[in-house]
């Protein structure tokens, strides 16, 4: 796998796989990596008319405290027998990896990072084979003062997010490349599969903002695949980590021809996963593209654009 850097800094990482088609095409498959600290105005396109992200970071605001509060209650009794103390920290551990998301998503790279943290200590906690006594989960406690102590910080002003939209770039489409891509959007039927409210929320306004035709969502893989009995996305953008079904099992579905969905549909993963062999991966099983979160609106829109001219007939 190669890898390499353009002057926007991004990271591509390249790979070569055997397509999925029957006439045995081969593919090259891009998954772009933009980092935190690139999430601002030299990112945000504005061919076409952004809608703030304001409200739905507004909402997630208001909802931190009760989340800390939940990651709090979760940890429970440190008294508690060996079993239940690993049980809380499993649940301490997909709640963490699921707001590390979605504070990535709403543009607060340091909470995002500091709920990675507190996803590093519960797996170490979970992998050792030492008991979990009072004194090693003292780290777990560390971490979830430094997440509070965040509160202030964790603002629509603060989002660098909402900074982008409010600060947008010059044009960089012509007219008519602007109105060619408009009316290729406009076709498109996606189906949004998400565990977190609030990215899901984030995402629809995205996806909506920037021309696509249909947008649906589902909460889990379990509810995609039901969905997809009845209705058939152009493109299916999926969360990678998510229970019972997550966006690997559904991905190998639909590439296995097990989904009522046409196996070469288009799948483009969302996720704060950045482990270089774990995309490999995904890749192997047939992704077309990921997204790592934080992205924006530009990141978003070149992805789907970039997939929508790809499936277009010629």
């Amino acid at each position: 796998m190669a890898i390499s850097s353009n002057p926007l800094t991004r990271i591509a990482f390249m790979a070569f796989w055997g397509a999925r088609s029957r006439t045995d095409r081969t593919r090259w498959v891009t998954i772009a990596i933009e980092p935190s600290h690139r999430v601002g105005p030299a990112l945000t396109e504005s061919c076409m008319p952004s809608a703030n992200p304001r409200r739905v970071v507004e909402q997630f605001c208001n909802r931190f405290p009760e989340q800390l509060a939940t990651l709090t209650r979760i940890m429970g009794d440190d008294k508690a027998s060996q079993f239940e103390l690993k049980q809380n920290l499993k649940s301490l551990h997909a709640e963490s990896h699921r707001l590390k998301g979605a504070a990535y998503c709403m543009g607060f790279p340091i909470l995002g990072a500091q709920f990675f943290k507190l996803e590093q200590d519960a797996d170490e906690l979970l992998q050792s084979k030492q008991d979990i006594t009072p004194k090693r989960m003292e780290r777990i406690y560390v971490s979830l003062s430094k997440i509070a102590k965040l509160r202030s910080y964790v603002t629509v002003d603060h989002s660098k997010l909402v900074q982008s939209f409010e600060n947008p770039a010059p044009r960089s489409y012509g007219d008519d490349q602007a109105d060619a891509l408009r009316k290729l959007l406009k076709v498109q039927r996606i189906l949004f599969v998400e565990d977190d409210i609030s990215v899901r929320n984030l995402v629809r306004e995205l996806l909506t903002d920037i021309g696509v035709g249909e947008v649906r969502m589902a909460s889990s893989g379990q509810e995609a695949l039901a969905l997809m009995r009845t209705y058939t996305p152009t493109m299916l953008l999926s969360d990678w980590y998510m229970q019972p079904v997550d966006g690997l099992s559904l991905l190998r579905q639909v590439r296995s021809g097990q989904a009522r969905l046409p196996s070469q549909t288009p799948i483009i993963f969302l996720t704060s996963e950045n482990n270089a062999e774990k995309i490999h991966s995904v890749i192997r099983n047939g992704v077309d593209h990921v997204l790592i979160k934080p992205f924006n609106r530009a990141v978003v829109m070149r992805a789907i654009s970039r997939i929508a001219q790809q499936q277009r007939p010629h």
